[in-house]
């Protein structure tokens, strides 16, 4: 009995969904899943891509400063009277110097960027990528609904030939 109301009710609650949003016939159900399928999946594309450029911005960000203030240490070892010494009391300076350096040069990076500029580009990324994303989560959300609707239709029309198979042979379920 409860399943019997719980199916009621979720085919009352399909029903009204799909005359909400225009849906009443099948080809225009699948038109519209197929519709949000793409704009889920480019919307995906373009938050993942974002991010990747994000993580990109923040690592470039990470060793442009350590680069400018480990500088001056590296600066200090060329002149230093005991480079041995100076190297293994400035060892950790000196070490994020030199990743900072081969950072850049396996990214071809000559001319050091504004830390301001890629904090800007950064937020920028941002502000781009949780416009997308809210594409993303709408999209997500009404095509799960739809493919549970359609879900529940193709149920329904299932069940329904099942009854009226076996009253025509004497049984009711």
């Amino acid at each position: 009995r409860w399943a019997k109301k719980h199916n009621l009710k979720a085919m009352a609650q399909t029903l009204i969904l799909l005359q909400e949003k225009g849906l009443l016939n099948e080809d225009a159900l699948d038109q519209r899943i197929a519709e949000l399928d793409t704009k889920f999946h480019e919307s995906l594309t373009v938050v993942k891509d974002l991010e990747g450029r994000m993580k990109a911005n923040k690592e470039l960000r990470y060793h442009v400063a350590a680069y400018t203030s480990t500088k001056s240490v590296a600066q200090q070892l060329k002149a230093a009277k005991r480079p041995a010494a100076f190297e293994d009391q400035y060892l950790a300076e000196l070490t994020a110097y030199r990743a900072a350096a081969a950072y850049l040069k396996a990214n071809n990076i000559t001319c050091l960027p504004s830390p301001n500029k890629l904090e800007a580009e950064y937020c920028a990324l941002a502000s781009e990528k949780a416009q997308f994303y809210e594409q993303y989560k709408e999209a997500k959300s009404e095509l799960l609904k739809l493919k549970d609707a359609k879900q529940n239709v193709a149920l329904f029309f299932r069940e329904e030939k099942q009854t009226q198979h076996h009253e025509r042979e004497g049984v009711c379920v």
